[in-house]
């Protein structure tokens, strides 16, 4: 294979976490623009759990180079911004959100496994509680909340949706949803990882039109969050297709490397396990590009 960090050039990293944060962050956002600048990045999506990033990525948006690295921003839907929240969703498609993520640190699914997960606390323990959420009913309908949010993302087509920590029920019930409604920006965030999905549920989801999310942060042997060894992965690539997945960072605890040094050896490990060069390119280039309609 040729040099990975030539393979990384254009790449548009969906998942990074930057500060100011309330969790432990490695490089703040300004770092990782410049970052993405000098390794010739063609965007970054700055995701934090409680706060939106959208008015952090267009300021440092304005005061970078024009016509190089897109810093763009997006929302959590977590409890800091009103859980399922369709007005905070609305709103940060105004100031430019590129992507809404659906629960991460609030949902059912992530609380009940964040701590055999390795994940992150924060560095002050919070007095009010992450109130966990479900996003389907105790009958399997989805929440209506989640409907509500889905009707925004229905009227701005440019927008992607992420599916966030959710159970994998919950993910095959919003992926169904989504596309019945005309949503086709769609990924599937951490499948094997915290949403322990099955290949045939990936295999599914990507029929329909979602992108599958794999994440260094959880493939490099020495993260802190290792679970996924890259032989899975691989498996992954030959089961959905190398048309239908993206290879993000998620990139950001302290102390866990940072976005070019954890993709390169990620990519490098994937293609010892058999993933092709061009596969790997497709991944972290044009896949995310059009998941963002760059």
């Amino acid at each position: 294979m040729s040099d990975a960090r030539e393979l990384l050039r254009g790449f548009v990293d969906t998942h990074v976490h930057a500060g100011p944060a309330l969790l432990p962050r490695e490089f703040d956002s300004w770092e990782l623009a410049q970052e993405a600048l000098e390794n010739d990045f063609a965007a970054v999506v700055i995701k934090d759990h409680h706060l939106p990033s959208v008015g952090l990525a267009r300021i440092i948006q304005d005061h970078l180079p024009a016509g190089r690295v897109q810093v763009l921003g997006s929302l959590s839907l977590n409890n800091a911004v009103g859980g399922l929240n369709p007005k905070a969703v609305e709103a940060a498609i105004g100031f430019g959100a590129r992507i809404i993520w659906l629960p991460t640190i609030a949902a059912r699914n992530h609380q009940a496994k964040h701590e055999a997960a390795g994940f992150p606390q924060p560095a002050r323990p919070p007095k009010v509680p992450e109130e966990p959420i479900d996003c389907l009913e105790p009958d399997g309908r989805l929440n209506p909340r989640v409907e509500a949010v889905l009707a925004v993302l229905a009227d701005h087509p440019q927008v992607a949706l992420a599916t966030g920590h959710l159970s994998a029920a919950e993910v095959d019930a919003v992926v169904r949803r989504a596309f019945e409604l005309g949503l086709r920006r769609l990924v599937v965030t951490h499948p094997l990882f915290l949403v322990e999905a099955s290949l045939a549920q990936l295999k599914a989801w990507a029929g329909l039109g979602a992108y599958v999310e794999f994440t260094a942060i959880n493939s490099v042997p020495k993260s802190k969050v290792y679970a996924l060894s890259p032989a899975r992965i691989a498996e992954a690539f030959e089961a959905v297709g190398p048309e239908r997945i993206i290879l993000s960072s998620d990139a950001g605890l302290k102390d866990n490397g940072r976005p070019l040094g954890n993709m390169a050896v990620f990519l490098e490990l994937l293609f010892k396990e058999g993933v092709a060069e061009e596969d790997l390119r497709r991944s972290v280039t044009a896949n995310p590009a059009d998941l963002l309609g760059l």
